[in-house]
């Protein structure tokens, strides 16, 4: 993956048009939620939050090793973009499910949004700080006391929980400017960067660089998690659990072999070298497993951490109190064979 690449992922405003059709038979053309005949596959449209990438690995495993075939499901991953909203399709219904944040999901429900998260891929949020390798900064407590340029993007929740983790910190914060130039030049001493992509392509281009996980300080909310309308919940919970079941056994299949699913990924995003790939696929394990996917499956998740994340952001002042009653029910486990 090319530098061009990680910018586009900081900073771009990108639409991409079109589809990644990961099924053998086309996915037929027509409204999101309209079922397949009772003989043939039932299709679904996927929205993924970005280009096609390893965080995305159990999706595609699914499709390539017939997960999703096996169990009667027709489903087309959909890249997304800078500029393509996820949440909004979802819940406007023009898809049948999206990959979203964990902070999306419960802001889009606290303003009246009918999304429910039903997997979680990231057990441990990825969202990070990177500063190069030579810093003199050995912890984020450091680096968010000292002063200097820090390109980070506007609006995200981490920055008021650092800043009231840490104090407030003296660090300016600049945009990107669509080079990362003036990180490889010293010119700012940090940026933000999603653990397995950012800090990942940087090694392969031989830049050392030192990573500090906000995860860390106690803001950890889920990541990349699969959410669909509650509407489709309850009319078709079958469907829901196979899709499930699908994506936490292509989790796995990835993760013990992902050399077709990188084939596959570096097919569709060229800009993948093999050696970025490698590197990104060593990093996920420490996200996407967990004590509670030990015990239960990939992507499961509990009440515990999504009520903390709740009481984090009301703490915030990201979401207001009052609208506890409509993040209430934000995500369920789904399991063959059980309404």
């Amino acid at each position: 993956m090319s530098n061009s690449v990680i910018l586009a992922r900081l900073h771009a405003l990108i639409l991409l048009v079109g589809a990644v059709a990961v099924s053998a038979v086309p996915v037929a053309c027509g409204p999101a939620g309209d079922a397949a005949p009772a003989s043939g596959p039932r299709p679904l449209r996927v929205q993924l939050n970005w280009f096609p990438e390893p965080e995305f690995g159990g999706l595609y495993a699914a499709a390539l090793d017939g997960g999703f075939e096996r169990r009667g499901l027709d489903v087309t991953l959909l890249p997304g973009g800078a500029d393509v909203p996820g949440p909004q399709l979802l819940a406007a219904g023009k898809v049948d499910a999206a990959i979203v944040a964990g902070s999306q999901l419960v802001t889009l429900r606290a303003s009246g949004g009918r999304i429910v998260a039903v997997h979680a891929s990231f057990q441990k949020a990825p969202r990070a700080i990177v500063v190069r390798r030579e810093s003199p900064f050995s912890t984020l407590e450091e680096l968010w006391a000292s002063e200097g340029a820090f390109m980070v993007g506007d609006g995200l929740p981490y920055l008021k929980w650092l800043d009231r983790r840490f104090g407030p910190s003296p660090l300016v914060r600049v945009p990107y400017t669509g080079s990362l130039a003036p990180f490889l030049a010293d010119e700012v001493v940090a940026m933000q960067a999603f653990a397995t992509a950012e800090p990942v392509q940087l090694e392969a281009d031989g830049v050392a660089t030192r990573m500090f996980l906000v995860a860390d300080t106690g803001f950890d909310p889920y990541d990349v998690v699969l959410a669909v309308r509650e509407e489709m919940l309850q009319k078709e919970p079958e469907v829901v659990a196979k899709l499930v079941e699908a994506v936490s056994e292509g989790w796995d299949a990835y993760l013990a072999n992902p050399g077709p699913v990188n084939d596959r990924i570096a097919e569709l995003n060229p800009d993948f070298t093999p050696r970025t790939l490698e590197l990104a696929v060593a990093a996920l394990p420490a996200f996407v497993r967990s004590e509670t996917t030990d015990e239960h499956r990939i992507g499961w998740m509990t009440a515990d951490r999504w009520n903390t994340f709740v009481d984090q952001l009301i703490e915030l002042g990201e979401i207001d109190a009052s609208a506890r009653g409509r993040i209430e029910g934000l995500f369920v486990n789904p399991v063959v064979g059980s309404r």
